[in-house]
């Protein structure tokens, strides 16, 4: 039944479940917030990603050829962005609204969209620069002095996402090199290396319990990871890219939920417009040329 499917429907279904995996992932370690520092829960990520990347190289074959990027000191830049990324990113987590947190992440697209013409030399025309204005407008509602957080959660969550614009660049200079399989090796190197030192600096190793519910974080977020990999092997990047944003429409019930959180009127139409400016810079992002890529 499944192999009947469409490639883009058997896509948005993959996707679509690394949404939810990927939002459950982030519950957990939010919940953990006490008992384990974020240090540890990057460490824990960044070992994850390793043993995944490890996983994907083998299945090529070929060795050590197939392990050693032809573009080492960018694989490095990207590597490190990745472990400055998720640092902030888990940190905007334990300050911030968990639905909120979860949008700021999506404000990667805004960055994108605002820096690719003088970065990318690309042509941003004006449909890219409305949708990123008012995907800024909405960071404002979310960020307003009166809402619920903290300036520097939303610093944080901001930041997470502006060095997700350096992975996003990195990949297309890298995407021209190396595969994909060898940058997920070297991203989980770069972050395993960059984590194990504060882990151990903190003296103190979580409870067994504690422990646990972090191996099933980190690996939720290695299944959220082949769940996308997945579904955009399979299907088409323009039937795709709004899929992701699912994660929104999960967070807020799990917020409420897990957290006693609800976003009020103001923060919830700050998030609406990020989601949807996003979603649309995204979608013009898949339906560009691979030759300008």
């Amino acid at each position: 039944m499944w192999r009947s499917l469409s490639g883009n429907l058997r896509g948005v279904i993959l996707v679509a479940a690394a949404a939810l995996v990927l939002t459950i992932e982030t519950a957990i370690l939010r919940g953990l917030a006490g008992e384990a520092s974020v240090a540890v829960i990057t460490f824990a990520r960044s070992f994850a990603q390793l043993i995944f990347g490890a996983l994907l190289v083998a299945s090529l074959g070929g060795g050590l050829a197939a392990a050693w990027p032809k573009r080492p000191g960018l694989q490095i830049v990207r590597g490190a962005a990745s472990l400055v990324s998720w640092a902030l990113y888990y940190w905007s987590f334990r300050v911030l609204g968990f639905a909120v947190a979860t949008t700021l992440n999506f404000t990667t697209a805004l960055f994108v969209a605002a820096l690719a013409g003088t970065v990318m030399r690309e042509r941003v025309g004006w449909a890219r620069w409305t949708a990123t204005v008012v995907g800024f407008a909405g960071v404002l509602l979310v960020a307003r002095p009166d809402a619920a957080g903290s300036a520097l959660g939303v610093a944080a969550g901001l930041g997470s996402a502006m060095f997700g614009v350096v992975i996003v660049f990195s990949n297309r200079a890298l995407g021209l090199a190396d595969r994909t399989e060898t940058t997920m090796l070297w991203v989980g190197i770069v972050t395993t290396l960059g984590t194990v030192g504060p882990a151990l600096a903190e003296g103190a190793w979580p409870s067994a319990p504690t422990a646990a519910w972090l191996a099933l974080a980190a690996a939720l977020g290695v299944l959220g990871l082949w769940l996308i990999l997945e579904g955009f092997r399979v299907g088409e990047a323009s039937a795709l890219a709004p899929v992701p944003y699912l994660r929104l429409v999960f967070a807020v019930p799990i917020g409420w939920v897990a957290f006693a959180e609800l976003p009020d009127g103001w923060t919830f139409a700050g998030m609406a417009l990020i989601a949807a400016s996003a979603a649309v810079l995204a979608l013009a992002e898949s339906r560009r040329p691979v030759a300008a890529r």
